[in-house]
């Protein structure tokens, strides 16, 4: 009877590593960051009164796609989405 029980699996060969890892990448972690801050800002904002200050959601949600939806990426447009996605945050 003190046998442990069974918790979870494992995994004993690296050719069977879940495959639905993604890399974080900078302009993904910004994207996260933002939406983050923008909940934050939400709920901060119901608990008192006032004008909710501006977030640019919908702005910086369409260019952040129009970045991450193409292929291939250069760097020009990969810095500057990331400097847009830094003053949205900023």
């Amino acid at each position: 009877d003190n046998t442990p029980k069974n918790e979870g699996t494992i995994l004993m060969d690296a050719t069977c590593t879940p495959a639905d890892i993604t890399y974080p990448q900078d302009l993904n972690l910004l994207n996260s960051a933002r939406e983050k801050l923008e909940g934050y800002i939400d709920c901060l904002h119901d608990s008192c009164n006032g004008k909710k200050p501006r977030t640019y959601r919908k702005t910086a949600r369409k260019e952040f796609l129009n970045v991450s939806k193409c292929r291939k990426k250069s760097g020009k447009k990969l810095r500057k989405a990331i400097r847009k996605q830094l003053n949205y945050i900023i």
